[in-house]
């Protein structure tokens, strides 16, 4: 199901972007494509041509307020982590199923694409070593459950891995945020000890 709402809202995101471009969108049946096609398709284009974009679909209504791409490629131990894209985006879901594992229909959130790789298969990699950090001071310690990817030891090889991760701000609005730092804990190997070091990202709006 969340597979289904990523692809309706990324994509709807991309058709508008590509409208305003004068290029067509391809549809696509995965999130993961969608992600890989956003950035082919908006390469060259600067930030402002895909922010303060307002979609309408199935989902909800939902503005994507702010965007930066290629925040670089990072390394703890074997794995190996790239940022492809931070968005802030402001909306309302009217799906009840969202809506009822959310807990909430009116939404800000950070959303942050990844592509991931490692060299070993004796590594501990889940959603909860990533937590955020705002520059209006609020802390989220993981991405939400039902609205991120999932991410463990069975998905993680040696090729890359494309996995999309939704912070929900509680007290905060994304029109006050001009900065964050994404938290990434070091992978742990089947001992529970750290392969890595601890990395901090920077993102600036």
């Amino acid at each position: 199901m969340k597979k289904i709402i990523f692809m309706t809202i990324l994509l709807s995101f991309l058709i508008v972007g590509c409208s305003n471009s004068g290029s067509e969108g391809n549809d696509s049946p995965a999130v993961e494509e969608n992600t890989e096609q956003k950035e082919t398709n908006d390469e060259g284009n600067g930030n402002d041509d895909q922010q303060n974009k307002v979609v309408e679909n199935s989902q909800g209504t939902f503005e994507m307020v702010d965007l930066t791409r290629d925040l670089g490629t990072y390394k703890s131990g074997p794995l190996t982590i790239q940022i492809s894209d931070v968005s802030l985006v402001s909306g309302t879901y009217t799906d009840e199923t969202v809506i009822q594992n959310i807990g909430k229909e009116d939404v800000e959130y950070v959303s942050i694409g990844t592509k991931i790789s490692t060299t070993s298969e004796d590594i501990s990699l889940t959603r909860e070593h990533l937590s955020l950090t705002t520059s209006t001071g609020e802390e989220i310690v993981s991405p939400n459950e039902f609205m991120s990817d999932n991410l463990n030891k069975e998905v993680l090889g040696e090729n890359e891995l494309i996995r999309v991760f939704t912070f929900f701000l509680e007290d905060s609005s994304v029109k006050d945020i001009d900065g964050l730092t994404l938290h990434i804990q070091s992978p742990l190997n089947s001992e529970g000890e750290p392969l890595g070091e601890d990395l901090d990202v920077e993102v600036n709006f």
